[in-house]
């Protein structure tokens, strides 16, 4: 049933962002939604065509495999894309081209029953949707291919049952033994997979488990067995492409590792023009535009800071009956900038360090065009110490991940801070180093 045929460039459009929710629960946003999908989503176009131009090529049968890595500090959207491209999926699938889009758990990537098992779960709910609208032989087909799944999961199920002298559930004893056990378990399931195109998603892909098991798994994702149609995308912090390099995915195409910085002044602009008209707030086209303009440079083109500040605006403009006037800007932008330093105190909580020792980065970029190299990093991290005095375990990911730092993918092993005005809120804290340090 997954026979490939030609399609244009144009297959997998984006999808419209989620509707709106209410303005009630609107206001009482403080971060992401929490479908992951956004109603505001917008920008990323060049990001999703990465995306867009795998799954068109996986249509066309020019790959049956590979990886997508999209990786980002947090707020940087990173979720937001990645229900986006499962929408595409979903709404691409037909009964002449089943699709299916199926969520996986970094956890779930040391087991290849697991994995299996889920892919079989989502094939046989897509399944379901698509007999609905089958009759004749087109839905007894469908229904022969179903069974192949039933049978596989009913084994999978049972306890005792084996592939390649090898107990579903044991943990292998080497990369080869992980590699040919997820192999012949995926070959085991092909009669059902082979008929439909398959993209996994997994989202926190920095938290992949490393260990032999894990490596069987990612050699079926990255490049499946039998010519199954199915590609992995994953979503994750900084640090993501490195991580899955030790769980061995070695070596991904450059054009399919992505990093998620600031979206654009228009992309930006468009976002808070969008929650505007959504709400029906009223106002002169020139009064809309300066809050718009002063909203967006205030955002610095972080997707999360847009989120917050469109709710800091539209707080006040509902307490002035959602009308916007020039002379309720000053107020709408001190509530934003609150909320902004709220987050960056939420990320110093983060943070295993004293927060001194992140003012010192700081200041370290204000040379070398905004970037550190790992040498530098370690020169200021040795005196790191938690809250509780202990020194800091592997400083640069903890760092990494609390969003403080982003690895450079124009110049690896290099390091910025990936939002300006992070960096700017840094470097005022109040905090100066203990003079043992040598760093005051």
């Amino acid at each position: 049933m997954a026979s490939s045929t030609y399609m244009n460039e144009k297959l997998f459009p984006k999808p419209r962002p989620a509707n709106p929710v209410s303005l009630e629960k609107w206001l009482r946003r403080t971060d992401r939604a929490e479908t992951g999908r956004e109603p505001f989503f917008r920008g990323r176009d060049d990001k999703y065509k990465v995306f867009q131009d795998a799954v068109t090529s996986l249509n066309d049968g020019f790959i049956g495999g590979g990886t997508m890595i999209f990786q980002g500090a947090p707020g940087s959207g990173k979720t937001a894309l990645m229900q986006e491209c499962m929408e595409a999926v979903r709404q691409h699938s037909t009964p002449n081209e089943p699709w299916v889009a199926v969520n996986i758990k970094p956890e779930n990537l040391e087991s290849a029953a697991e994995v299996v098992v889920l892919l079989i779960e989502a094939i046989n709910q897509e399944g379901e949707r698509l007999s609905k609208i089958l009759s004749g032989s087109s839905a007894r087909k469908l229904e022969s291919i179903m069974e192949i799944g039933r049978k596989v999961y009913h084994d999978l199920s049972e306890r005792g049952f084996g592939i390649a002298g090898i107990s579903v559930g044991r943990k292998s004893r080497n990369d080869q033994e992980a590699i040919v056990f997820s192999q012949r378990l995926f070959q085991n399931a092909a009669g059902l997979l082979k008929n439909f195109h398959i993209v996994a998603f997994v989202d926190e892909a920095q938290n992949t488990p490393v260990g032999n098991s894990t490596k069987g798994v990612m050699s079926c994702l990255h490049d499946p067995p039998d010519k199954i149609p199915l590609l992995a995308a994953f979503f994750g912090l900084s640090d993501t492409e490195s991580r899955l390099s030790e769980c061995g995915i070695s070596r991904p195409a450059d054009q399919r590792v992505v990093n998620l910085e600031l979206l654009d002044y228009e992309e930006s602009c468009d976002v808070i023009r969008s929650v505007f008209n959504a709400y029906e707030f009223t106002g002169s086209r020139e009064e809309r535009e300066i809050w718009v303009n002063r909203m967006a440079k205030l955002s610095q083109g972080w997707p999360q800071h847009i989120n917050r500040i469109a709710v800091a605006a539209s707080h006040v403009i509902v307490e002035h009956g959602g009308k916007i006037k020039s002379e309720w800007l000053d107020q709408a932008l001190h509530n934003a900038q609150g909320r902004k330093e709220d987050y960056y105190r939420m990320i110093l909580r983060r943070c295993s360090g004293q927060s001194w020792i992140y003012k010192q980065l700081a200041l370290a970029t204000d040379h070398n065009d905004g970037l550190l190299n790992i040498d530098q990093i370690f020169n200021i991290a040795q005196h790191a110490k938690t809250k509780c005095g202990e020194p800091v375990k592997d400083f640069p990911t903890d760092a990494l991940h609390a969003g403080v730092l982003m690895e450079s993918r124009d110049r690896p092993g290099n390091y910025y801070i990936p939002i300006p005005s992070l960096g700017d809120f840094l470097r005022k804290l109040p905090d100066n180093p203990p003079p043992d340090t040598g760093l005051t």
